[in-house]
């Protein structure tokens, strides 16, 4: 993207020959596998000054021997290490893993004459290695509330973590506005940076899923998960029902409470779940794309990157009014019943793509891109202990 700044050669695969760069060791929530979220984003744009190692989650499964992989210039991939199973459901477990997993990356940068100058965690229960890494300075990345993916008897154990986590950090980061107020207290208070989207990825300019030219239009595009956490599918289903005419198009992995409101509906196309790649290819058939999410839940707090997503792409975007959207109303449709959902898409539909809101859109999610998240990444960062 033309406002990134210039990376570094290719680094060798020995990442102590020839780069001096500092380390960020990143704890992740999410797989380097997964690698089409906000921290995949974010540890790209760590790169650019820093090496960065990526530590998996740890599964359900003991996994002893610590695996590294470069992925990247200056990104390396570890699969996190694990010494019992459970340890997502059981706290003593959780503290041994976490012990375990400090032991190895310290005996790994010791081979390499190396040591940490960040950690950055974005998962809550990676909160014990804070104290057992010596890294100069401690990032909590609240990418999303751990505990409200949870079944209710676990939400304790996933509270507490994220107690730990928000206290063990010099920094905490928010993804959303209304993150903080839903997090314990912290001074200094979380510095909300916001999700992003890749421009580029979804540029207006790009093929087309050729299987989209059999289907009714107008088309209504979603990206996403559609399930009972988040994804309101008794909303989409009145508007499908109320609308015959236009066609829904839902991209993404699916539960089955999530997708049992929709069965039945001949003009609700599911979409099993498809590579990061191929999203915009369907997108781009689109004349208008939604953000049918639940207002007044456990995750009302999320800002949605598909927004910028879809508004990199020229496309129209009507939404429930989330509490993060609403600084964007003026940009996108905002509607929190059925009615008045579905009047909104219409008006959208009428009225969708003159080159002006098109151009408009775009610019709206350049200004959110995550080289721009990157750029306000790093200048919080030279403000941490060396």
């Amino acid at each position: 993207m033309a406002e990134r700044t210039a990376r570094r050669p290719v680094a060798p695969a020995d990442p102590t020959v020839t780069d001096d760069r500092d380390w960020v060791v990143v704890f992740s929530g999410t797989p380097w596998a997964n690698g089409a979220h906000r921290q995949h984003a974010l540890a790209r744009e760590l790169t650019v000054d820093h090496r960065v190692l990526f530590v998996d989650p740890a599964g359900h499964l003991p996994r002893w021997r610590l695996r590294v992989r470069r992925v990247a210039d200056g990104l390396w991939q570890c699969a996190g290490p694990a010494l019992l199973p459970l340890g997502r459901h059981v706290p003593p477990v959780n503290r041994v893993n976490r012990w375990f997993a400090a032991l190895r990356l310290r005996r790994w940068f010791r081979r390499h004459a190396d040591s940490v100058r960040l950690l950055w965690l974005d998962e809550d229960l990676a909160a014990p290695v804070a104290a057992r890494l010596d890294a100069s300075a401690v990032v909590y990345d609240a990418t999303d509330l751990d505990w409200t993916f949870t079944r209710p008897w676990n939400r304790r154990h996933l509270r507490r973590a994220l107690h730990s986590a928000v206290g063990a950090a010099d920094l905490v980061l928010a993804s959303s506005s209304a993150l903080p107020e839903r997090m314990p207290a912290v001074d200094p208070a979380p510095v909300v940076l916001a999700n992003g989207c890749d421009p580029e990825h979804f540029s207006p300019d790009g093929p087309v899923a050729p299987w989209l030219a059999g289907l009714r239009r107008p088309l209504i595009g979603y990206s996403g998960a559609v399930d009972t956490r988040a994804f309101d599918a008794e909303l989409v289903a009145e508007v499908a029902r109320a609308h015959p005419e236009w066609t829904f198009v839902l991209i993404g992995p699916s539960t089955r409470a999530g997708r049992a409101p929709l069965l039945h509906l001949s003009n609700v196309q599911m979409v099993d779940a498809v590579g990061f790649a191929e999203v915009p290819n369907i997108l781009r058939a689109c004349d208008v794309t939604v953000i049918p999410y639940r207002v007044g839940s456990l995750v009302d707090y999320v800002h949605p990157k598909k927004c910028y997503e879809y508004l990199a792409l020229g496309k129209p975007v009507v939404a429930t009014p989330l509490p993060a959207l609403r600084a964007l109303a003026d940009v996108i449709a905002l509607a929190d019943d059925a009615a008045g959902f579905a009047a909104a898409i219409g008006a959208a539909l009428d009225d969708a793509g003159t080159p002006e809101q098109v151009a408009r859109r775009r610019a709206v999610a350049a200004r959110n891109s995550w080289s721009v998240r990157g750029v306000r990444l790093r200048s919080l960062l030279a403000g941490l202990p060396r």
